[in-house]
Formats: structure tokens, sequence, C-alpha cells
């Protein structure tokens, strides 16, 4: 790795751990107070230097690595919609806040349903530019956890090893996502070269497998066999990266760049329960 923050690099989990300061960073008490005391007045004034430091390190952060980290980013315990609006008062002087769902929604508490959080979320990434997780409250039995993985890396790997493999991940693949927020059906390689020349990806696990029953292409022998070698690569420890997210945190990643995923928790009901604020942006600007 070089130390150019503005260019794009393909990180393993060892240099996150030996380069925090390329993606993570912490506000102070002082810089936080004074955000949300703006934050609440709807109005730019005692915190625009906290404002312009956040652009900075965000903007170098999803340039390098594909995302950026910063703790104590708000307190937590406020009020649900007050963290909502507070959160997107920041966003909007960063770039431009999308609908998440049919309905509209700027932001959504994702919580666990049923006890889908005893499921592990597998590799995939969002319809939009830049997904914005603020965490409210992380698992009370520390599962839950972050999962983030380079594309470039990825590819880069599976290039070296299974040749074969990328050649179909960077053909067409059918992702019908009917009923959703965006672009109904996407048809894109799942691995890719973005206009800027950064190694990109597009991938929802579900979807893609599912597609051909809805009416998409079915999928080749040689189709499964390369899904099921990029998971495999995904989840290799070197390419797997495990952020446990604290109350407060906030978390920005690009979409075309980082794949997430989610590790299993067993969810605990009352405040102790696990709550992450979500966002979608369009960001040219970062």
């Amino acid at each position: 790795m070089t130390d150019r923050s503005t260019l794009e690099l393909g990180w393993t989990t060892d240099d996150l751990e030996n380069r925090p300061s390329l993606w993570t960073t912490r506000l102070d008490d002082a810089e936080r107070d004074a955000l949300w005391a703006d934050a609440a007045k709807g109005d730019w004034n005692g915190a625009v230097p906290v404002r312009e430091r956040l652009r900075s390190f965000l903007s170098g952060g999803l340039g390098a690595v594909g995302f950026a980290h910063v703790s104590n980013a708000a307190v937590a315990s406020r009020p649900e919609s007050e963290l909502a609006s507070g959160l997107l008062f920041l966003l909007r002087a960063l770039g431009e806040v999308i609908p998440q769902n049919a309905e509209g929604a700027l932001t959504r508490v994702l919580r666990d349903q049923d006890g889908d959080g005893a499921t592990e979320l597998a590799f995939h990434c969002d319809t939009c530019d830049v997904l914005v997780l603020l965490c409210l409250q992380p698992a009370a039995d520390g599962g839950g956890r972050t999962r983030l993985a380079s594309a470039r890396t990825a590819r880069d790997i599976i290039r070296r090893e299974y040749p074969g493999a990328l050649a179909e991940l960077e053909g067409d693949w059918t992702f019908d996502r009917t009923g959703r927020a965006g672009e109904q059906v996407v048809v894109t390689p799942i691995l890719f070269t973005g206009p800027d020349g950064t190694s990109n990806c597009y991938y929802q696990p579900r979807t893609v497998r599912t597609s051909p029953e809805r009416g998409g292409p079915p999928l080749t022998d040689r189709q499964w066999e390369a899904l099921e070698t990029l998971d495999g690569v995904l989840y290799r420890p070197e390419v797997a990266f495990t952020l446990g997210m604290e109350a407060g945190d906030l978390l920005l990643l690009r979409n075309s760049r980082v794949l997430h995923a989610r590790t299993a928790y067993t969810d605990e009901p009352g405040p102790r329960a696990r709550r992450i604020l979500r966002a979608w942006m369009s960001a040219e600007e970062l």
C-alpha cells in the first residue's frame, strides 16, 4: 500500500489493522456536541470546523479504501427521531440523501425481526452510492458485527487463482429487484472496472440466485461455481475485515468498491436490543 489516500487501495485485514488512520477517526466530546447543537438548530454555526474535518476525512477514506469510520459521532441515547434528523442534517452537507425503499423513507432503524439476527447476512452491496450506518445500540451478545471486503482484493485473488470464475463474474448477470426502490431489474457484471478505473462490484447473493425464478435467464453450472468461488474468497480471513461498532459510531462505505456483511447475533429485548440507523446517499462530492 501507499500513502496516496486519493487513489484506490486494494487492502487486506492486516493493512487496515496496521494503518487505522486510513479509515477511522474519533470526534472528541466538544466536537460531537458542537455538531449536534448545530443539528438541533438546523443551521451550521459553531460546528463548521467539525463539518470540514469530517468532509476531508470521509472523502479520503472513501477514496482510498472505500469506507470511513467515525467513533463518538453521536450520543446514541438521544431519541431516535432526533438522531435521524441530526444525521440527515450532517449528510446533506456532504451530498444527496436518497430514498431507500418504495415509500421514500430517507432513514430506517434496522432491528431484529422475528429472530432474523440469528442468521448471518452474507456479503452483498446495497443499491446506492454510499451506505451510511449510525450505531444506536450494538448487540448485547457481542454479535451483529459488520464485515467488510475490498472488491479489488477479491478480484485480484480470483484473477490469480480462478481465472475461469473471473471470466464468468465479469459477464452479465440479472438481478430482479421487483418491488424495491430504484431500478427493478439490473443487468450488470458482478466484478468490473468502473469509469474511474477502480475495481467495482455489484452483488446481492440471494437476488442473483433467485432471479431465474422470476423470469430471468437460468444460471449455468459455471455461473453457480463462480458464485461459490466469490463467496469463498470474500470470507477468507485476509479479505473479510470485522468491525465492531459501538453506540455512536458512524460508518460510510462506497458500495461499488466495498462489500459488507453482518455476523449473526442473539438479540435482547428492551433498551439493549441491537439498533442501527441507516441512510443511503448519492454522493458525487465524497
